[in-house]
């Protein structure tokens, strides 16, 4: 997950990945991955650009968070987003969701003194 702000460095950033995902040779065939890419353009630009890691607590990956319920039960009331990675397919991240009680976006509108909007 990355937060940007849209600073010189950030902005230069963007710019170097973007050119790293370019000169590489993606296919349909070849699973696109763009972590690589992302890593050589900060690589690229280490000392130009402010970096801060986003506290795992309340950012947890998919491996952390589904995967070890005792680190959830002490870190309850922390989590801000949770990564639905290590998963793959979207209904499969979907159903996770649901499943640890994490989808919210249903269809709710019979509860809304709104209605369907």
């Amino acid at each position: 997950m990355i937060f940007l702000r849209p600073t010189p460095g950030a902005k230069l950033v963007m710019k170097k990945w973007i050119e790293e995902l370019e000169d590489q040779p993606w296919s349909k065939k070849a699973k696109a991955n763009d972590q690589p890419g992302f890593n050589w353009a900060l690589n690229k630009t280490a000392g130009q650009v402010d970096l801060y890691l986003l506290p795992q607590a309340a950012f947890p990956s998919g491996g952390l968070y589904f995967k070890n319920k005792t680190w959830v039960e002490e870190t309850k009331g922390k989590h801000a987003i949770i990564h639905n990675n290590y998963i793959v397919g979207f209904e499969k991240k979907i159903q996770r969701f649901r499943d640890f009680g994490l989808w919210l976006v249903d269809e709710h509108s019979d509860e809304s003194p709104l209605g369907k909007l």
